[in-house]
């Protein structure tokens, strides 16, 4: 458990002081419902920091999986990832958009070699192999070349260009008949070029395959032969995502002749594919009469027509499983290498980033990571998921690979959180009890008094729920209706109407506001209408109980009159709109100007502004604490606090992922949305 707790969070801690790694080792002891352990952390004494002003009470574990082993930083997005395993080493090795290649030891999660600054530009295209012994990564850009480096040293080991008017957009290796590695590229001039890995200092020149526009490249190993699989429009420059038709090709990497389409029938009489131009005779001078040689069989090719572009073509590196996996904007396709045929039907999928491809405890299994974060587990045979997805990424992951170490099955996904991410795909599923419910990320928070007791309300993409603020978890099912349909909700608040406590909700798309009755989990539907809808409401509050609309410049529609009410603030970027110490307050902030807080009906300012955090405020509150008004709000992964009276910062509480959203119930605990997870904090005292 506690090796567990402390890899929620690896990316936060290894730049973190000892004050922030208390609070977020506290609070993943919480997600992963060990209470008694968040206590115990939160007890420690670190040295030179005064104590939070908050602990933990409990949290949900959304976003965590135990079978995270390390979560390691690198200083810009992830744009692609590989792993490659030499004698004694098995790596991960990631590009990032700033230009930098970085590699890591997969046992022990320590870096491997210095950071390379690969590219001037980003790393578009990346892939691994071992040459003579020794690790090395192949990379391309925008700056027309790729690049061999030596992994262990950060040495350029060979660099070769493609062209005045070209660059390679897709790269993979693989092995010629021989057993020699080689780097196969697909350029923008609609050309697949296949280099000699080891001959690329000697400026050899590439076996050039004119495919025409490549959308998607791989390299397998079929019938004994190294081969290169391509996904590409009839037509180059027919990428439509809608009408492009797209055909999987396989082609002979060493002579350059097309092998055979995915779709054709093994049992049909051999024919070569291009009748009117044979590659072969202008790489390697042969005239294209093949002879009795069984080497050189090729089968007739049939066009295998998509109803979309392929984004991305995977194939398993190792050559065990003989599958490949692609996928266009909103279906994915499993292919057998050694049928020529499709596996099943195209499976609905959303938008498929990336995948890999390996043979899991004798199944041919896939990972497909979402624009969502989350990676899914697929058994190809069944094409059903066969473990649980991986969680944790908080932003799209663009690259994902596979190794086995030690015995063991690992993942590695990099993304847009600026982070890489090790799984051990043989561990555990789950550690502990955490509150579940949510699947997507909670889009917007309430809290309430419902029949004396406390709860949270939440919406996201799927549905509205209520739940204990004490920690007993989900309080009946679901809100159904429309609300819940489809998109989700962007906005909720909880007020009172005709004396009942009564929950306002507005869909992210369709932006009818629906009125319920909390008590008795009933829509209002005299009260529901979609007059309340405007595009420039930034968020509801209630004032005198009523409900009403606030803009991000700070004006207060009244719903129910259908008026502006109150004075305009002189500062955009309204947070919420709250009661502090019986007056009805604006709360603000607007870049770097910091946090103001204003009367409603005078347009008073009623405190010097709050400053002190960093980042944009992307949440904010007030409410009252030891006696006295407060003010808190969150600027990326912390949640600040100040004296609203003073101005004078109280403390600060940091958190794995951004804060999305906070409020304050009246005794002084704190709420807190965070990444697809919510947290109760209570006062010290």
């Amino acid at each position: 458990m506690a090796a567990a707790v402390y890899r929620a969070s690896g990316h936060v801690h290894r730049d973190a002081g000892p004050g922030v790694r208390r609070q977020v080792l506290a609070l993943d002891a919480a997600r992963y419902g060990n209470r008694e352990l968040a206590r115990a952390i939160a007890r420690v004494a670190v040295r030179h920091e005064r104590d939070d002003p908050w602990v933990v009470q409990w949290a949900t574990g959304n976003d965590l999986d135990s079978r995270l082993r390390y979560a390691l930083p690198v200083p810009a997005a992830v744009v692609v990832l590989a792993t490659v395993v030499a004698d004694d080493a098995a790596l991960a090795v990631a590009g990032c958009r700033d230009g930098t290649l970085h590699a890591w030891d997969l046992a022990t999660g320590g870096r491997y070699g210095q950071a390379v600054p690969a590219h001037p530009d980003a790393v578009t295209t990346l892939a691994t192999t071992v040459l003579e012994g020794r690790p090395v990564a192949v990379t391309g850009g925008f700056d027309r070349t790729v690049r061999v480096w030596d992994l262990a040293r950060g040495d350029l080991v060979a660099t070769c260009s493609t062209g005045a008017d070209s660059w390679v957009k897709h790269l993979a290796v693989g092995l010629a008949d021989d057993g020699r590695p080689v780097v196969v590229g697909a350029c923008v001039d609609d050309v697949v070029r296949v280099w000699d890995l080891a001959a690329l200092s000697q400026h050899s020149e590439p076996v050039t395959l004119r495919t025409g526009f490549v959308s998607a490249l791989a390299t397998a190993v079929l019938d004994g032969r190294g081969v290169v699989v391509t996904s590409h429009s009839p037509e180059p420059g027919a990428t439509d995502l809608i009408t492009g038709e797209e055909t999987v090709r396989v082609w002979d990497m060493s002579t350059g002749r097309e092998f055979c389409t995915l779709g054709d029938r093994p049992d049909e009489p051999p024919e070569f594919a291009d009748q009117s131009y044979d590659r072969a005779a202008e790489v390697d001078g042969d005239d294209g009469d093949d002879g009795d040689d069984p080497d050189r069989e090729t089968r007739q090719c049939v066009s295998l027509d998509l109803n979309a572009r392929a984004h991305f073509l995977v194939t398993d590196p190792a050559s065990e499983c003989p599958m490949a996996v692609s996928a266009n904007a909103y279906e994915v396709h499993v292919w057998d290498l050694s049928t020529r045929e499709q596996v099943g039907e195209p499976v609905a999928a959303g938008f498929v980033e990336t995948a890999a491809v390996r043979v899991l405890h004798g199944r041919p299994t896939a990972l497909l990571a979402s624009a969502h974060g989350a990676v899914a587990v697929w058994d190809l045979s069944t094409q059903r998921p066969s473990r649980p997805p991986l969680t944790g990424h908080k932003a799209p992951v663009r690259g994902v690979s596979t190794a086995v170490v030690d015995g063991r099955h690992l993942a590695v996904t990099g993304g847009d959180d600026g982070s890489v991410r090790i799984w051990d795909l043989d561990g555990e599923t789950e550690t502990g009890s955490r509150l579940t419910g949510h699947t997507g990320s909670v889009t917007a928070i309430a809290t309430a008094v419902v029949d004396g007791g406390c709860v949270i309300v939440t919406g996201s993409d799927t549905g509205v729920r209520i739940w204990d603020l004490g920690g007993d978890g989900q309080l009946g099912e679901p809100l159904t209706g429309r609300t819940t349909a489809g998109p989700g909700v962007d906005l909720l608040t909880v007020g009172t109407a005709d004396g009942r406590p009564t929950l306002l909700t507005r869909g992210e798309r369709h932006p009818t506001v629906r009125v319920w009755d909390l008590t008795t989990r009933q829509e209002l539907h005299g009260r529901s209408t979609s007059a309340y809808s405007s595009p420039s409401i930034a968020f509801f509050a209630t004032v005198d109980h009523r409900f009403v609309g606030v803009t991000g410049e700070g004006r207060v529609w009244d719903l129910t009159a259908s008026r502006w009410i109150g004075v305009q603030p002189r500062q955009r970027g309204a947070l919420a709109l709250e009661t502090l110490a019986g007056r009805d307050v604006l709360l603000t902030s607007c870049g770097a100007e910091g946090v103001h807080l204003w009367d409603l009906a005078t347009g008073e300012l009623l405190a010097p502004p709050l400053t002190g955090h960093a980042g944009e405020v992307r949440a904010g509150a007030t409410g009252t604490l030891d006696g006295r008004p407060v003010v808190v709000a969150g600027a990326g992964r912390t949640v600040w606090m100040w004296d609203a009276s003073s101005g004078q910062q109280l403390g600060a509480h940091a958190f794995p992922s951004r804060v999305g959203g906070l409020t304050m119930a009246p005794d002084g605990r704190l709420v807190v949305g965070f990444g697809a997870d919510l947290a109760v904090l209570t006062p010290r005292h």
